[in-house]
């Protein structure tokens, strides 16, 4: 411990004061319950200690304690300077980096650079040489630091050389991006300047075909009332021709009458009783042509087809099969053949014509009407025709002589629909002189003539195998009559616009009837009131009709659209689209397999 202590003095260039202070020795001394204080030695030097005095006062405060303590300058350690304190301080731990030997700085070398083989050789010629005693600690020397610094510096460099390829790489790539978004930015600022200026533009279109829209339909409302007044007095003119035109005939014919009496009284031939026999012979050869009045059918008569059920045509499935460019102008009404698959339709442009379906070959055409033909019905049998046309007449078609077999000229303003009864031998006619008229076919004559209408009167239909017939109108009612008696037996009421059609179901027990709003309605005729009602408007239904099951109902509609109502569970099944125009007729082939429909743009198309 003395050593010890000698030595750090001296290491710490305290020499003085460790030769001053002089040498002290430890000694153990035991210590017993019976010991005196007087047996210790008292010290022999404590001159020093004696010099500082203290008093009881200066005890109590440290600051003054302190102060006194400093005036002593016999104390070593006060005596001492503030580098010699500084030393006298324990000592702080260091860490001494050894340097490197030159064979470690090879090996590090082969092994950094990776050269085993190298490595190995040396390494063996190394151990060979050191045992052999060839090298002696003192041969070998270290590595000086420069080299050492070096190399780490060329480390440092090669790997801030990496670090700054691949920054320079990444500042590349970013430097592509860069420009690319710069790229894709400009074309998309420009893609949205001309979006903006072809919306710019599309508004001001659409603002022009806005006014343009309004300024159409001031023209069209315009025109649709010169239209309505140009065909008012079309009408009137017509009317005014034909009552000229009869009047003409009959002021020519007695002139005629008269020449040749003048001539024969100037002849001197007295012809007065030959010409009363001509008369009668004509009269008779006349009435024995037209043949007597037809007897009406008895009202016993049952509907076989009353305790019948059928299939219900599969609405939903229905697409349009072919299509025909039937006339030169609008086909107004579509009749089906009884018995086969044979249509016939009448047009606009003055003619009639039938067809095979759904091939749709032309088997036999007509003409004859001097306006155009609004209704047509086949005889029951299938072997007449009967036509209604604008010019107030019905004419009579005979399949065998292809020939019109008679005219008759009872109305006096257009008529729209004609109708065979069931036992063939009766006619209906609808005039819009708001009169239905009954037609004796065996006689060629007038029956009877139905008033009770207020406006014209549309339609006309027979209830299957029945005295009875229905009639639609435009007054927006539809009334059931008894050509037996010439009574009207009933009267529905519900339409709120004219009544375009009226048809009865196969057993007769329904009545369908649409009008202008569009309006469908389904009359129980055993209940006397309605059943069932569909809206197809906005648009006229023109047509309806119903299929052998009596369920679903075909309406033809002004939106060129054909609308399958089915009754039974009171909704619109299918909506057959592809007229280009309004649909004016449409009818269920004979055993309802096919629907065909006809237009204002002059095709019939068959459905199925």
């Amino acid at each position: 411990a003395e050593d010890g202590i000698r030595d750090f003095c001296l290491s710490r260039g305290l020499g003085d004061v460790y030769k001053r202070q002089g040498n002290y020795v430890l000694e153990q001394v035991e210590l017993s319950d019976e010991s005196d204080p007087d047996d210790f030695e008292e010290p022999e030097d404590f001159s020093d200690i004696e010099d500082v005095h203290v008093d009881d006062d200066e005890l109590n405060d440290l600051d003054k304690l302190m102060a006194a303590t400093k005036k002593k300058d016999g104390s070593p350690l006060m005596k001492l300077g503030n580098t010699q304190r500084e030393a006298m301080k324990e000592p702080q731990p260091s860490q001494l980096q050894r340097p490197e030997v030159v064979d470690d700085f090879i090996r590090n070398f082969m092994i950094k650079h990776k050269m085993k083989r190298t490595l190995e050789a040396f390494q063996q010629e190394w151990y060979e040489l050191t045992q052999k005693a060839k090298f002696t600690a003192g041969d070998l020397s270290y590595i000086p630091d420069v080299y050492i610094e070096n190399q780490k510096l060329e480390e440092q460099i090669s790997d801030l050389r990496k670090k700054l390829d691949k920054a320079n790489i990444l500042t590349e790539k970013a430097k592509a991006t860069y420009d690319k978004l710069r790229k894709e930015r400009d074309f998309h600022k420009m893609h949205h300047h001309r979006v903006q200026q072809e919306k710019n533009k599309l508004n001001q279109d659409v603002e022009k075909l806005k006014n343009l829209h309004k300024q159409f339909e001031l023209k069209y409302q315009e025109l649709s009332n010169k239209y309505e007044v140009a065909m008012k007095e079309k009408m009137l003119l017509k009317l005014e021709r034909d009552r000229l035109v009869t009047k003409t005939d009959a002021q020519q014919k007695n002139i005629n009458e008269l020449q040749e009496r003048l001539s024969k009284e100037a002849a001197g031939i007295n012809e007065d009783s030959p010409t009363k026999f001509d008369e009668k012979k004509e009269a008779k050869t006349s009435k024995t042509i037209r043949g007597k009045l037809t007897a009406i059918p008895s009202e016993e008569r049952t509907n076989p087809f009353m305790n019948m059920t059928f299939d219900v045509y599969n609405g939903k499935s229905a697409v349009q099969f072919k299509s025909f460019k039937g006339h030169l102008m609008a086909i107004s009404a579509v009749a089906m053949h009884p018995k086969k698959s044979i249509i016939a339709t009448a047009s606009d442009d003055l003619t009639w014509k039938i067809w095979t379906i759904p091939n749709g070959e032309l088997i036999m055409s007509g003409e004859g009407h001097k306006e155009w033909i609004s209704g047509i019905d086949f005889h029951p049998r299938g072997t007449h025709l009967v036509t209604s046309s604008g010019d107030s007449t019905v004419k009579i078609w005979d399949f065998v002589n292809a020939s019109c077999m008679h005219t008759f000229k009872d109305h006096i303003q257009p008529v729209w629909s004609v109708a065979f009864h069931d036992t063939g031998d009766f006619i209906l006619t609808s005039s819009m002189d708001h009169s239905v008229k009954l037609l004796d076919l065996n006689a060629l004559k007038q029956r009877y003539t139905f008033r009770g209408h207020v406006d014209s009167v549309n339609k006309v239909n027979f209830q299957p195998f029945s005295n009875i017939f229905a009639s639609a109108s435009a007054d927006k009612t539809v009334s059931l009559w008894d050509i037996k008696s010439g009574l009207c037996v009933q009267t529905f009421y519900g339409h709120l616009n004219a009544v375009n059609d009226v048809q009865f179901s196969l057993k007769g027990d329904s009545i369908a009837s649409c009008d202008a709003d569009g309006v469908l309605k389904v009359w129980d005729v055993r209940m006397v009131r309605e059943r069932n009602q569909l809206d197809c408007g906005p648009y006229s239904a023109n047509k309806c009709s119903f299929d052998k099951s009596s369920t679903i109902i075909a309406v033809a509609s002004d939106d060129g659209i054909i609308k399958l109502y089915n009754e039974a569970v009171n909704k619109i099944e299918n909506m057959l689209k592809g007229h280009e125009d309004a649909v004016q007729d449409v009818k269920f082939d004979y055993n309802s397999k096919m629907i065909v429909s006809c237009g204002s743009d002059s095709t019939f198309r068959v459905w199925q």
